[in-house]
């Protein structure tokens, strides 16, 4: 690898993995102040409960205007734009007056660190494709990844010296940093002549573009069902943790913290994997994995609820949410290098509109034990599976090299 080459692709990977921690930045430390927040704004925890799917309306907004966005004006512009609501939202947030300013802010987080997500993986798709993508990825979720599990336990951490504005404040001051890096060494990697000429009348060509892919479509609904059940598992299961188990606010992000590590070493895995028995197995075998967690789940807490073992079935299925991060991804892109904003912002808009419309349904879940999320678990990750081998058809994929 040439010196430039190499200088490029550790840049890359710092500055999309540092932006990739935006995201989990605005979800994570939250959670353990979710009771917190409701006591300050006068509201039931159900209702702060709901501002994860509004958070989650803003993933998919952001991914769906800022991906075939990027695909017509460069990845630059509305990396900028996106910077700057970020840093803003967060500042709406710490001075939220009332619940329909805190949820105005949050609308406004999950947009633009979104938007961010998905112009970082433009850009990776405009560098790589293929095998050194899935290389890249993994690479970039090393750095990117580390948010999982610091960003939970900054969330207990941080509670003993301030409250949920000040970490708004701080999550803003760290989106402000790396924004600024970002702006000032993130190279243009999509050059004109490979641009698409029309912004908004081109948009609906590309959307049916991707979607007419059948491996693209199949892959679309397993991310709807990935989704659905991480945001199942990031809204409920901390309040189960606390209510459930007596779990102290202040350990439930340890909690988190020490699960997140588990997609951290997936992520990981999936790479060496990918090289031996093929990306597709790889992804199939996680779904499986997630299956199975999900179930453990439900036979527990119907014979005698355990809290290590609640535990350690949350750690398998957010290790095999690790396994299907970069897998799925380097496969729905592979045959998609012209209009990888757009491909990408399809992923990614239906996994959160299915997380936002299973907002209400986690509500009504039990809190008192972990039934409930075992069984959203079980159910989501059954279709995928399904779709998986019947639409997608991992037997019948080429390797990629």
């Amino acid at each position: 690898m040439k010196q430039s080459e190499k200088s490029l692709r550790l840049k890359t990977i710092f500055l999309i993995g540092g932006l990739s921690m935006l995201q989990p930045f605005i979800t994570d430390p939250y959670l353990p102040s979710l009771p917190a927040v409701a006591k300050d704004l006068t509201v039931d925890l159900s209702v702060i409960q709901l501002s994860l799917s509004i958070l989650t309306l803003g993933f998919a907004l952001g991914q769906l205007f800022a991906g075939p966005l990027s695909d017509s004006v460069g990845r630059k512009k509305p990396m900028y734009a996106a910077i700057f609501i970020y840093v803003t939202s967060a500042i709406i947030c710490a001075w939220s007056p009332s619940v329909e300013v805190f949820f105005a802010g949050r609308i406004l987080q999950g947009l633009s660190a979104s938007a961010l997500t998905v112009i970082g993986v433009s850009v990776m798709r405009d560098l790589y494709s293929g095998l050194p993508l899935l290389k890249l990825m993994g690479r970039v979720m090393l750095v990117g990844a580390s948010a999982w599990f610091i960003a939970p336990f900054a969330g207990s951490a941080l509670l003993q010296f301030t409250d949920w504005r000040g970490i708004s404040l701080i999550v803003g001051g760290y989106g402000l940093l790396v924004g600024i890096a970002a702006i000032k060494f993130m190279p243009e990697t999509l050059h004109l002549d490979n641009r698409n000429t029309q912004v908004f009348a081109g948009m609906g060509k590309r959307f049916i573009k991707v979607l007419k892919d059948r491996t693209f479509f199949g892959l679309m609904l397993i991310q709807m069902a990935i989704g659905f059940s991480m945001f199942a598992y990031l809204g409920v299961l901390p309040i189960v943790f606390s209510q459930g188990f007596d779990v102290p606010a202040t350990s439930v992000g340890l909690f988190i913290a020490v699960n997140s590590v588990g997609a951290y070493t997936g992520i990981q895995v999936a790479g060496f994997l990918a090289k031996r028995i093929g990306v597709q197995w790889v992804a199939t075998g996680a779904l499986v994995l997630w299956l199975l967690a999900g179930v453990g789940i439900i036979f527990n807490s119907l014979t005698g609820p355990n809290l290590w073992f609640v535990a350690a079935m949350s750690f398998l299925f957010v290790f095999a949410f690790g396994n299907t991060a970069t897998t799925i991804n380097a496969i729905a892109l592979s045959h998609h290098g012209s209009e990888a904003g757009t491909a990408a912002a399809v992923l990614g808009t239906m996994g959160f509109l299915a997380s936002t419309v299973g907002g209400p349904l986690y509500t009504m879940l039990d809190k008192n034990s972990a039934i409930g999320v075992g069984s959203a678990i079980a159910v989501a990750m059954t279709l995928a599976l399904t779709v998986m081998l019947v639409v997608v058809r991992p037997h019948r994929m080429k390797s990629m090299s």
